[in-house]
């Protein structure tokens, strides 16, 4: 790990290393084009020389729009100008869009098509909004990029206090209370910048998931520049198995549900071509050079981590929360502990206190944004953040075992962890969701099944899986719902609204 500590260092860095190198590779037009480290340098520069243009006095910009190359350079950019960044979710509707932008105390607002109908709708509910900047077609950025493009860096240009609020990232987890994390320079630099783990020249990423989620911009586009690896951008999901074959990434940072899918089309591919390899079958969906996928956001199965090492292909997770910026472990690609999630950085201290995992160090957050007494309760009288996770530690990896506000305590003194029993049910494609909670002292289950899928054969799985669990940790009652349940923009279900529903 080098000594940055904030984004434009990181910048630096990368320029001083990478210059030439491909960063960033996309499709525009149904060609493929590609930026190199000194392109993307020069345009997030622009970009925030633009926004300094506009005044010199601190404020929040709000940015929504989809994940494309001007994008990632625009978000970065305005980090680069000193200024606070709130990215939006471009699906964000009319109500959920005026709470996030009063709360988050948003003067001026850069959109482009894909929210501008919202933007325009919200003016009266967001009487702190200055201003709201559409950003129309791609030339409105090829403007900035050309008039206020200069060649070079100049450290005293972009200097700034690396512990004041750079980023704020609206995070619900699964409580549904949207709150501000504030995130400092040093908290993305820091997070971006460790060795435990690091792309190889050649080593091609590609990014799935959104960028206003802070897993995907720093993980996707921090790591990079630091690694100096190439980013390519998929753009629509749709369009994935289309773009394996154009961008033949080597890695790609995913969900669970990413990971089934993909299988999923490499068993298909071999049942239909019989001679092919199980590696054959691989590079038929994926392309030729697909060999790691890290997982985050939710629990990967040991069956699925076997299942893919059948094709050549070395599925891992790692673990975090936006809270640390977000990483708390990476992705351990050795035998030794696959099962694990994830090693840890090295960047911060982690402890286990009373079964939960506790965070102190340079990538935890400044604190959740005019929340004092969030923020006080969110940390220990000796600076540790409370992640509400419990695990464990062994040979420098974390074990997740399931969320402390969600433990199950019985009249029997039995503590029990609902997620265990739910993973237990991961990799059976009948059932869909599951919720496991406690009812009149029995543990219970409400599950979202397949289609078509009866009364009787949940209960054949149920059964299939009682028979492996201690008695204290078997389904004794369960219910079916015939709609999913609410989840987060990240996919993971709102166990709270459901536990708490009138």
């Amino acid at each position: 790990m080098k000594d940055i500590n904030t984004v434009y260092e990181l910048l630096l860095y990368a320029d001083r290393h990478y210059a030439e190198r491909d960063f960033c590779r996309f499709i525009r037009d149904e060609a493929l084009m590609s930026r190199t480290y000194k392109e993307f340098i020069r345009d997030a520069v622009s970009v925030a020389r633009f926004i300094r243009s506009r005044g010199n006095r601190h404020i929040h910009i709000g940015f929504a729009g989809i994940t494309n190359y001007e994008y990632i350079a625009c978000l970065t950019g305005m980090i680069l100008s000193g200024n606070t960044v709130i990215p939006l979710s471009p699906a964000s509707d009319e109500a959920e869009a005026s709470y996030l932008i009063n709360d988050g105390d948003i003067e001026i607002l850069f959109c482009d098509g894909s929210f501008t109908g919202t933007a325009e709708k919200i003016r009266e509910r967001c009487p702190a909004l200055k201003e709201i900047i559409s950003l129309g077609d791609r030339s409105f950025f090829e403007g900035i990029f050309r008039e206020y493009r200069t060649e070079g860096l100049s450290p005293e240009e972009f200097s700034v206090d690396p512990d004041k609020c750079a980023l704020i990232i609206y995070t619900s987890g699964t409580t549904g209370n949207k709150k501000g994390v504030m995130l400092s320079n040093r908290n993305l630099a820091v997070n971006s910048t460790y060795d435990t783990y690091r792309m190889s020249e050649g080593d091609v990423s590609l990014s799935i998931l959104p960028m206003h989620h802070i897993f995907c911009y720093a993980c996707d586009v921090l790591k990079t520049l630091y690694d100096g690896g190439t980013l390519c951008l998929n753009g629509e999901l749709s369009e994935l198995f289309k773009n394996f074959h154009i961008f033949e990434p080597t890695v790609m940072r995913i969900v669970p549900a990413i990971v089934r899918t993909v299988l999923t089309r490499i068993k298909i591919a071999q049942r239909r071509n019989p001679d092919f390899t199980p590696r054959q079958a691989a590079e038929s969906v994926v392309g030729k050079n697909l060999r790691q996928m890290i997982a985050g956001s939710a629990f990967l199965s040991a069956a699925l981590i076997d299942e893919m090492s059948k094709y050549s292909i070395t599925a891992r997770q790692g673990y975090g929360m936006s809270e640390c910026s977000p990483r708390i472990t990476t992705s351990d690609f050795s035998d030794c502990c696959k099962y694990s999630n994830g090693i840890l950085l090295g960047t911060d201290e982690v402890r286990i206190r009373d079964g939960e995992i506790q965070v102190r160090g340079p990538s935890v957050m400044l604190g959740y944004y005019k929340r004092k007494e969030e923020t006080e309760a969110a940390f220990t009288e000796d600076g540790f953040l409370h992640t509400g996770d419990m695990g464990y530690i062994e040979n420098n990896h974390i074990y997740l075992t399931g969320r402390k506000k969600n433990i199950i305590v019985l009249s029997n003194g039995e503590n029990i962890s609902p997620e265990t029993i739910e993973n237990s049910f991961s990799d059976n494609t009948e059932i869909k969701e599951i919720i496991v909670f406690a009812k009149d002292d029995r543990i219970c289950a409400e599950i979202y099944p397949e289609r078509d899928v009866t009364r009787e054969r949940i209960e054949e799985i149920i059964l299939s899986v009682n028979r492996l669990s201690p008695a204290h940790m078997q389904i004794e009652e369960f219910f079916i719902r015939e709609t999913p349940f609410n989840k987060t923009s990240t996919g993971k279900i709102i166990r709270q609204e459901f536990l708490y529903k009138e």
